[in-house]
């Protein structure tokens, strides 16, 4: 029973290009995500950093430094005061981001009040003390000696401080303003959704487009040569001469149609060479003339009938052939040859090889037989009509002298060849 060609693969090549295809477009997809995203928190925050920054120096502006000084020191307010107050408000208007906007002066045990925006219970007023939080303290001393560069950052909000200055270049207070998280947080988590659907969406659409392109234009066409490579016996023994991979038809303009092609020439490269194998096989185990299996696979046969049992052995020779050489040319006398050769060939039958030993001598082995079998044989090739090889009738005749032996016990095969011959020789010398 023949084994089937196909084998299951242990890693097919279309789960490594899903693979491969899924693990790009995750990697793209989170690249995607994360650089758009912290692109978008860094412009949101900076927008928003700027807008305070920007509203914060436009109260430098309008905030007299020397009259900081002197409302710190007197604690009393003017009209002057108020009317600066009041464009503090509306500056931190103009931004829902801006949660505060304050003026505060910074001492060694925490900060005093200027001005504050935040009309609340929360509020202060002109003098109100309010100590130091445990950021504040981390960078107390750059607070004290104004030189704070950098914003702190709280659960809901940032301050950022920028100093006011005296009419001689001293710095006096602080204005500092708080710019709300929540609502930047809750943008840029609003933007992350969408950014995420968005990404993973046309990243998966456009997986599962580049995974059906790779499939039609590679895992096809490869499956196709293979599955006509696996099977190529039983296509070659279903279809006859057909051959199997030309029939497959890969107009893929690339590396696989150049390789399918490719395969047809290797195939017809080693059909070629298949049929002079079997040529050159064929011719060196037959006789040229008779198409009788030659001298050369006789000796090999003998090797390979050495322990066989039911053997029979039937030895023919052509009588008076080197006569009819002698006396009428190798011509006639190869027409001879060809006519016992055909004689042989009508009597050949499975597990029948006939092989020509000789000029004139042949043999015929026949394997899994009995000796009624070879009896028979012999009696029937004996009285065969045909058996007169000449047609030149006048001092003598060509005939096919026949003699056969059946393997007895503890008889070795050169035992039985002789035997055979034998009664060849007597069935020859009775016809003279």
């Amino acid at each position: 029973m023949q084994k089937k060609n196909k084998q299951k693969v242990k890693r097919p090549l279309k789960n490594k290009i899903i693979l491969a295809v899924v693990a790009m477009c995750l990697m793209v997809d989170i690249f995607c995500i994360v650089f758009n995203y912290a692109k978008f928190v860094s412009l949101n925050s900076d927008y928003a950093k700027e807008i305070a920054e920007t509203i914060i120096n436009t109260c430098t502006l309008v905030i007299d430094g020397d009259q900081v000084e002197e409302y710190l020191r007197t604690r009393k307010r003017d009209t002057e005061y108020y009317v600066t107050w009041n464009k503090l408000i509306d500056y931190r208007n103009t931004n829902k981001n801006i949660m505060k906007l304050s003026v505060v002066n910074f001492q060694n045990e925490g900060g005093y009040y200027v001005y504050d925006t935040d009309l609340g219970q929360d509020g202060a007023f002109l003098g109100d003390f309010q100590p130091y939080d445990s950021r504040q303290e981390a960078v107390k001393d750059d607070l004290v000696n104004y030189t704070m560069e950098r914003s702190l950052v709280y659960s809901n909000h940032t301050d950022i401080y920028i100093p006011i200055k005296s009419l001689y270049n001293i710095p006096v207070a602080y204005v500092v303003a708080g710019i709300a998280t929540d609502n930047i947080q809750a943008e840029q988590m609003e933007y992350l959704l969408r950014l995420v659907f968005s990404v993973t969406g046309i990243t998966i659409l456009s997986g599962v487009v580049l995974i059906l392109f790779m499939y039609k234009s590679m895992i096809i066409p490869i499956n196709t040569m293979a599955a006509a490579a696996g099977n190529y016996a039983k296509s070659m023994e279903d279809e006859g001469e057909t051959l199997p991979l030309e029939q497959i038809h890969i107009k893929t303009g690339d590396e696989l149609e150049r390789l399918c092609e490719s395969l047809k020439k290797m195939e017809n490269d080693i059909l070629v060479s298949s049929a002079r194998l079997l040529n050159a096989t064929w011719n060196s185990n037959h006789d040229s003339m008779t198409q009788l299996y030659n001298k050369r696979y006789y000796h090999e046969l003998l090797s390979e009938i050495q322990e066989e049992e039911d053997l029979g052995i039937i030895y023919l020779d052509i009588d008076n052939l080197k006569r009819m050489n002698d006396t009428y040319g190798h011509d006639e006398g190869d027409e001879v040859i060809l006519r016992a050769a055909n004689i042989i060939h009508q009597y050949e039958e499975p597990g029948f090889e006939c092989c020509r030993v000789g000029g004139d001598e042949f043999v015929m082995v026949l394997r899994e037989t009995t000796a009624q079998t070879v009896a028979d044989l012999v009696k029937r090739m004996r009285a065969d009509q045909h058996n007169t090889l000449s047609d030149i009738p006048k001092d003598f005749i060509c005939r096919l002298a026949v003699g056969g032996a059946f393997r007895r016990s503890k008889e070795t095969v050169a035992d039985v060849i002789k035997r055979a011959e034998e009664a060849m020789y007597q069935n020859k010398h009775a016809r003279r």
